[in-house]
């Protein structure tokens, strides 16, 4: 009897520290696994360089002042609600209201480092998820 109660315990304290460090286990597929891009130098979990890769803008419509979503950086701006349609370079030009995290699809805080010299954003970091994009870091 002393045997079993002694045996018992034994595999509930085994299952017990099993179940506390299978989450520290690595991940052998890499499913649940995102790194930063070590150029940022931040804490976000997710990102990207490039204005190839700059997330999703909202922009202003000059014409009838509505919401013009740009999904790509290189794809023409189209307005849904007018006739408004701007090359992807007239980007700049044109009013940003603001970025969309493309992991989460919330608002993203941006910026620019140098106003004086580049009209678009350079960064753009989202809250929520941390995902971070860069213009281009230096």
């Amino acid at each position: 009897m002393a045997r079993n109660i002694a045996r018992t315990a034994v595999d509930t304290v085994r299952w017990v520290g099993h179940q506390l460090i299978e989450p520290l286990r690595a991940d052998d597929e890499l499913k649940n696994f995102t790194l930063s891009i070590p150029e940022t130098q931040t804490t976000t979990v997710d990102g990207d360089i490039g204005w190839a890769n700059r997330p999703p803008a909202v922009v202003n419509c000059p014409r009838c002042d509505s919401e013009i979503q740009q999904s790509r950086s290189i794809e023409t701006i189209d307005c849904p609600r007018c006739v408004g349609e701007f090359d992807a370079e007239e980007f700049a030009a044109l009013e940003l209201l603001y970025l969309q995290c493309p992991v989460c699809g919330t608002r993203m805080e941006h910026g620019n480092r140098h106003p004086n010299t580049i009209d678009v954003p350079e960064w753009a970091t989202c809250e929520r998820c941390r995902y971070h994009w860069e213009f281009e870091h230096f």
